[in-house]
């Protein structure tokens, strides 16, 4: 019995020291833990993205979660929007040897990549990466040339392989981390991968774009690495053990794809899903209401702001008297934000003047320069009248100066809330005597930048608030057929003092100059009234109690930023 014993002591200590050891074989309990396989984290999807990629090319879409899972940049930001140092071992400091400005205006900032860094094919980064991103994003035909960072560098260069020297053209307030205040909206300089897109570059643009490195060939930096995706199903991935910030705990991740909302409730309440973005406000109220006590959390996180955005093309516009600024106004005048809130959203959203959220210095400073469109139907009425629209005896709706009905469009999307605000908008307008239409982006489209510019009255969607939301406006983002659609200003708002104002509003460093800034910013859009200001969004954060490691994050901070130490028990 005791030789049995021994025997068996032998081989559980021998199989021990033949074990290949982890990725970061320390000897501490989170190398371990993170070197023991376990049931994968199953996420919920509303929309499956068209690529993981970091940065946008051409018309390839990415979202937010998935740009942090797969993807690294020089720094990022944490949940209070500091800016943290990630493939950097430090970010640059103003005035310093790191970031140094001119007289003439140009700065030059520098950044040393931490050790040892790989590609999730283990092909070592290099400084080049850099070098080879800013190439591409720079080039037109890729859609980001006129898109801070790249509109304002000159050059990138590689003095050594741990070395990123930036030349900058002027001012910019970011590019100590190159981390733009919004998370929503594609920002930094995140590498490429030379070694596989450096030949498909060479044969030209149709062929780049067209490359599998985009979807289901992706190799990046990010926490988590491609293992498999199933169009219109699920990708799964796993850790990377080379990560930066080192291996992530949680070993796999599998992220499906469901648009229909009722099933995303039904995947969370049954446990085949154990983390849901996206859910809307009302179906995370049944949810929390239908877990027993403990079993789930919610965090509500805001990163953008939702607006009908009147069609700003003259050419696609229809009814042209919505060209009419008085129009517009009457139709600001006669929305009750406040009670669409409650009957839609429980409440829950924050009311909003203009891009800017009040939670900041900046956004309470630049709301002083909003201009302000209370509810008030006699004001809308009067705006009607002035602008030779009248109510005919009889009638309960607007005929134009020659008697022709004004009928604009209202278009909204397909989600639960997104039907509901729609529907609820259009009934309050013609409670208010604009006899308007509802027609439906489908989800599908919703990535698809000609599709979505081609409206031809009002457009309900949400874009990136507060200064990140800028990074998607103006004349140089506005996308047409001779741009091939490129560009994140699809309601195509265009105005040189707006253009002006975000150009100052970037290369400003003082604190007091960007408030500056922003109130003018803020003043002009709602002068101009591009769109009507609703609601900043509050987008349900919805997981189990079997996952820790989300927390409450600032807007401007992407809610994954720290995946990499969540836990699943």
């Amino acid at each position: 019995m005791r030789r049995s014993i021994f025997l068996l002591l032998v081989l559980v200590w021998l199989s021990a020291a033949c074990a290949p050891p982890g990725p970061n074989s320390s000897g501490s309990s989170t190398s371990d833990a993170a070197a023991r396989p376990g049931r994968a984290l199953v996420a919920a999807m509303e929309a499956e993205p068209k690529s993981l990629a970091a940065r946008l090319i051409a018309q390839i879409g990415q979202t937010l979660h998935l740009r942090r899972i797969f993807n690294a940049d020089l720094a990022m930001l944490d949940d209070q929007s500091n800016p943290l140092p990630y493939l950097a071992e430090a970010l640059p400091q103003l005035n310093t040897d790191d970031w140094k400005v001119f007289p003439d205006g140009k700065m030059e900032t520098t950044y040393r990549l931490r050790p040892s860094l790989a590609w999730h094919d283990g092909t070592p980064l290099t400084a080049d990466a850099f070098v080879f991103a800013t190439q591409v994003f720079s080039t037109r035909d890729f859609g980001q040339a006129n898109s801070p960072p790249f509109s304002l560098i000159s050059s990138v260069e590689a003095p050594d392989d741990r070395t990123v020297v930036i030349f900058w053209k002027e001012p910019y307030a970011a590019a100590g981390s190159l981390q733009s205040l919004g998370a929503s909206a594609a920002t930094g300089l995140p590498p490429l991968p030379r070694h596989i897109l450096g030949p498909a570059l060479e044969s030209g643009a149709e062929t780049f774009i067209n490359h599998p490195h985009w979807t289901n060939e992706y190799v990046g930096l990010g926490p988590y690495r491609l293992d498999r995706w199933e169009p219109g199903a699920f990708l799964e991935a796993s850790a990377f053990d080379r990560h930066a910030l080192g291996t992530p705990k949680i070993q796999r991740i599998k992220i499906v794809f469901i648009a229909d909302d009722n099933a995303v409730l039904a995947n969370l309440l049954s446990g085949d899903a154990l983390l849901a973005d996206g859910l809307p406000v009302g179906q995370t109220s049944i949810l929390m209401r239908q877990w027993p006590a403990g079993r789930g959390a919610m965090i509500p996180y805001s990163n953008s702001w939702t607006s009908p955005y009147f069609q700003g093309r003259p050419e696609m516009l229809s009814p042209a008297a919505l060209q009419d600024r008085r129009v517009r106004q009457a139709l600001a005048h006669a929305l009750d934000r406040a009670s669409l809130n409650e009957a839609i959203y429980e409440g829950q959203l924050p009311l909003a003047d203009s891009l800017f959220p009040n939670n900041s210095e900046l956004g309470r400073g630049a709301n002083e320069g909003a201009i302000k469109y209370p509810f008030d139907l006699g004001r809308s009425a009067q705006l009607m009248t002035e602008a030779g629209f009248i109510k005919p005896p009889g009638g309960e709706f607007y005929v134009g100066p020659s008697g022709e009905r004004f009928t604009p469009d209202l278009r909204g999307g397909t989600s639960t809330d997104q039907d509901k605000l729609t529907t609820a908008m259009a009934s309050a307008w013609r409670q208010a005597g604009f006899d308007f239409t509802q027609s439906v982006l489908p989800t599908a489209l919703v990535q698809d930048v000609q599709a979505k510019s081609s409206y031809p009255g009002l457009l309900i969607s949400s874009r990136g608030g507060g200064e990140g939301g800028l990074n998607s406006m103006g004349t140089s983002q506005v996308p047409n057929p001779e741009s091939q659609w490129r560009g994140r200003a699809w309601e195509g708002y265009s105005n040189p003092e707006f253009d002006r104002l975000i150009a100052a509003f970037s290369a400003a460093l003082d604190p007091a100059d960007r408030i500056r800034f922003a109130r003018d910013i803020a003043r002009v859009y709602t002068t101009d009234l591009v769109s009507i200001p609703l609601f900043f969004n509050v987008s349900p954060w919805v997981f189990t109690s079997d996952l820790t490691g989300p927390k409450l994050r600032s807007a401007s901070s992407n809610p994954s930023w720290n995946i990499h130490e969540w836990e699943l028990r």
